[in-house]
């Protein structure tokens, strides 16, 4: 109870003192990044007491870019400045810097996966196929999926577990077809 009211009492108090609220400190993060808004949900503001002295945090990105800034609550001045090039993933469509004309786009079969390549649903279908196992054969909460990059092509890396084996599969994401497969004895840690 008492460290739960010195640390609202320490809030308030640096709300108080504090001369630029959250939206001014994104304002001017934004502002000294030259970025006319952060990219949509991609706006990270918090108070913080660091050695003393209330700052805050502000965090966005722009879908190019990441920035991470820390500016002084009381005057606004920026006290760190951080860009770093988001990391781009090949076959997905970088944000354009001008509006592009009206044109009918094909609409992939999974939501954010890249056009051209199979959907998680096929590439799991792919490996029980390959496995000669049922998909309600998975032991529960042992399935796992990822989209990857592996020698410069996208991959499906698919896990599961049935009965006493273990499965791993990597699965082409363009051409379904299996790129590794191991399959061994399952170890027992889950």
């Amino acid at each position: 109870m008492k460290h739960t009211l010195l640390l609202a009492s320490a809030l308030l108090a640096g709300a108080a003192c504090a001369a630029i609220d959250a939206a001014a400190a994104a304002r001017a993060a934004l502002t000294h990044a030259g970025v006319a808004a952060a990219a949509p949900n991609a706006l990270y503001v918090e108070p913080d007491l660091d050695d003393g002295r209330w700052t805050y945090e502000v965090k966005f990105h722009d879908g190019k870019t990441a920035y991470d800034y820390e500016l002084d609550a009381e005057t606004g001045a920026v006290l760190k400045a951080e860009r770093k090039a988001l990391r781009q993933i090949p076959g997905v469509a970088q944000p354009a810097a001008a509006p592009q004309p009206a044109q009918p786009v094909a609409q992939p079969a999974q939501p954010g996966l890249p056009a051209g390549l199979i959907p998680e649903a096929k590439a799991k279908a792919l490996a029980l196929k390959d496995a000669n196992v049922a998909e309600d054969a998975i032991r529960r909460f042992s399935y796992k999926a990822k989209l990857d990059t592996d020698d410069g092509r996208q991959v499906w890396e698919i896990e599961f577990r049935a009965g006493k084996m273990e499965y791993d599969y990597e699965i082409d994401a363009a051409t379904g077809a299996i790129r590794k497969r191991e399959i061994e004895q399952d170890r027992g840690l889950f």
